[in-house]
């Protein structure tokens, strides 16, 4: 009996919840509750760099679809170009079939080409009388001393180098006067020339003179092979422009029915 009145009496006992509505105080915080809260949620600020502005968003848009343009405008082009070499290569092919067996010779040998009409090279001298000819004397005589100093250049100390060059400058001196004895009986029409071929010898031998020199001043530096060449090839041009000269005297003298042809007996002289 006892058992049952405690019970009875433990049954009886009101409790006190947090959800009385007879309660006069507040219900307590539901932080202060020990075991039957929630958890508590932090609303504390969130970083800004977590935080994406809508202007992120719209900055990749804006990226994404220029890229998008880029890559079909560049697509349009490619598309262009592959139809431009394709009309091409056609065009070409198209051609290529079109031409004769004649003309399409690229995969076949070269077609030797026909060869020029034989021209007859120019005899050194002229064929003509050479007997009491002082112009074709003084030019050989100036053939003669440019190849003597081409012989002798190189053995020839520096100090000698002046005297070679005057005897070659005698028989030149010699040659013009030669050729003013005769001018006055040739074609006038060849009188230009001839005094134009003069005056580029004197030009010549000018040159000539300064090699020379400049041959000398260097005759002991590295530089002598490369000046004795240049020395050498005056020489040389101021031979072929002498030749020059009595081809144009030769010129007038047949305009003039000056020349004679050549007699046998030359040629029985220079077969000798």
């Amino acid at each position: 009996m006892e058992s049952e009145q405690q019970n009875h009496g433990g049954r009886a006992k009101p409790t006190t919840s947090m959800f009385d509505l007879n309660r006069a105080d507040p219900p307590p915080k539901p932080s202060r509750i020990q075991g039957h809260t929630l958890p508590r949620i932090n609303h504390s600020k969130v970083p800004e760099a977590q935080v994406n502005p809508p202007w992120d968003s719209r900055r990749v848009e804006d990226t994404l679809q220029r890229q998008k343009q880029q890559m079909l405008m560049d697509k349009l082009w490619l598309e262009q170009e592959e139809r431009q070499l394709v009309r091409k290569e056609s065009i070409v092919g198209l051609d290529s079939q079109t031409k004769t067996p004649k003309d399409n010779t690229e995969n076949g040998p070269p077609i030797k080409p026909p060869m020029p009409p034989a021209v007859s090279q120019p005899r050194p001298t002229a064929e003509l009388d050479r007997s009491g000819d002082r112009v074709y004397s003084g030019t050989m005589e100036m053939v003669k001393q440019v190849v003597q100093l081409k012989n002798d250049v190189k053995t020839l100390p520096a100090s000698q180098y002046p005297n070679a060059v005057k005897t070659v400058g005698i028989c030149l001196r010699s040659l013009i006067q030669n050729v003013d004895e005769v001018l006055p009986s040739l074609h006038s029409s060849v009188a230009i020339e001839i005094e134009g071929t003069k005056k580029l010898l004197n030009k010549d031998l000018s040159e000539l003179i300064g090699k020379m020199r400049l041959a000398q001043q260097n005759a002991v530096t590295s530089l002598k092979e490369e000046c004795l060449r240049q020395m050498l090839a005056a020489a040389h041009t101021l031979a072929l422009d002498s030749k020059n000269l009595l081809d144009a005297v030769d010129q007038a003298r047949v305009r003039a029915n000056l020349a004679k042809p050549k007699p046998d007996s030359q040629d029985e002289d220079d077969d000798e």
